[in-house]
């Protein structure tokens, strides 16, 4: 038996089943290749507990961005005739309020005006192009005007030196803004932040249309703010409690996704990759480019639009799909945010002790003073937990590896099952047909 030779039958039954069992074989290797250069992913999310982290950083406009105080004297000056303006078209007595946060207050509210929103925005966002960095800082609410009050945790802020504790930065929409926690670590433990914000009414230009308040953002530390688009308003004599929760997406790089590792050469936002900086630094650049300056005072070069380049300016508001074609962002792909709800409530004074008001006014109306210019923020976390959102491969390489040779070896059985088979049926039939005998091998 062992000298005997592979009968030819068996070799004619292995090349004619090897054909479409090795074509199959073939296709669904190829099919799991193919999944595999897909590359898909998959997202898993869980909540994860953390005693103490990191507080985000919280930046506070005050929502009119110059002071009409300071305008006087200025080449800006011109915006106090432009709202004597909006107040007589209102049908009522134009005033210039020169008082500041220290003299007696007037309690008279800002005024609607009949100037369409659109033409109000356009000739506001005009004005404000036309301002460079500082004149925007000098016109603009000053931090210790503005902050009447602070603190962490139950811990006052330093009352004299609030600059240590809140960086200041200019927005052509608001003017100054300040940033608490703007770079630095802060334990999440504790009541969170409380603000007292002083909106000073009276220095509001009609212009801008305005209603008083605050807008408050929420934002990573280390990054750019940008409270026109995300922020919260705070009407004045309210008090708003705004809870705080992180979540954490972490996204596959190339080849998986298409997502920022992170930014790479001089940027011109201050802080860490966003894809709403990334977003705003492609339309900056965009103007630079085409309009030779920039319209947002938050970059840290170039020289800022002026009324002369606000035609070119203007133009690429008109056409975003234009600029926005030529810009490739990305998300990060590491990517942290806060969500936030805010409850507010009307402020009741009666109710609430506020010593920094002594020296604000010494009118006995402090209810109608909270009512137009006080503003009370808190900001805290709602528990210890986050969301985390981590994508990983649906298919990884190993289970690429793992499939290829789990196919090969399935399909190897098939052939060898189907070869035995064929040949059993080939002996049976020349068997019953009387060619051979039992004792000779075909």
């Amino acid at each position: 038996m062992a000298g005997r030779k592979i009968p030819a039958a068996f070799w004619v039954c292995f090349f004619i089943l090897l054909v479409p069992v090795l074509c199959v074989c073939i296709y669904q290797i190829f099919d799991r290749v193919s999944l595999y250069m897909s590359y898909p992913v998959t997202q898993e999310s869980r909540e994860v507990i953390e005693q103490s982290r990191a507080f985000p950083s919280v930046t506070v406009c005050n929502n009119n961005p110059i002071r009409k105080s300071a305008l006087p004297g200025t080449s800006h000056a011109s915006l106090l005739d432009t709202d004597d303006q909006v107040r007589r078209k209102c049908g009522k007595p134009a005033r210039l309020y020169e008082q500041r946060r220290r003299q007696p207050f007037s309690r008279e509210g800002n005024p609607e005006h009949g100037l369409s929103r659109t033409g109000r925005t356009a000739r506001a966002m005009g004005n404000l192009a036309g301002m460079s960095r500082e004149d925007i800082s000098t016109l603009g609410h000053q931090l210790s005007d503005f902050v009447m009050s602070c603190s962490y945790n139950g811990q006052q802020c330093v009352p004299n030196d609030l600059s240590s504790v809140f960086a200041t930065f200019q927005s052509a929409k608001f003017g100054n803004c300040f940033t608490f926690n703007a770079g630095f670590q802060a334990s999440s433990r504790g009541q969170g932040l409380t603000m007292t914000l002083f909106t000073d009414a009276g220095e509001y230009v009609s212009l801008f249309g305005r209603q008083p308040g605050v807008t408050v953002t929420v934002h990573p530390a280390n990054t750019t703010a940008f409270p026109e688009n995300n922020g919260v308003v705070v009407k004045a004599g309210e008090s708003a409690a705004i809870g705080v929760r992180k979540a954490v997406k972490n996204l596959l790089p190339a080849p998986y996704g298409n997502c920022e590792q992170g930014a790479e050469g001089e940027s011109l936002y201050p802080g860490g990759y966003t894809l709403e900086k990334c977003w705003n630094e492609c339309l900056q650049k965009t103007l630079l480019q085409n309009c030779g300056c920039l319209d947002d005072p938050r970059t840290t070069s170039g020289n800022m639009c002026t009324n002369s380049e606000e035609s070119c300016r203007s133009r690429y508001y008109e056409q975003d799909a234009t600029w926005r074609d030529n810009c490739d962002c990305k998300p990060p792909c590491k990517e942290e945010s806060y969500v936030t709800t805010m409850t507010s409530s009307t402020w009741a004074p009666e109710n609430v002790l506020i010593p920094e008001l002594n020296y604000v006014t010494p009118l006995p109306d402090v209810g109608s003073l909270i009512k137009q210019n006080v503003v009370q923020v808190k900001v805290s976390y709602l528990d210890d937990g986050y969301q985390q959102v981590e994508e990983r491969p649906a298919y990884p390489v190993n289970q690429l590896f793992r499939d290829i040779g789990i196919t090969i070896a399935i399909w190897f059985m098939v052939l060898l099952i189907l070869i035995g088979i064929v040949y059993l049926i080939v002996l049976i039939i020349r068997a019953c047909c009387g060619e051979g005998s039992g004792n000779k091998l075909i």
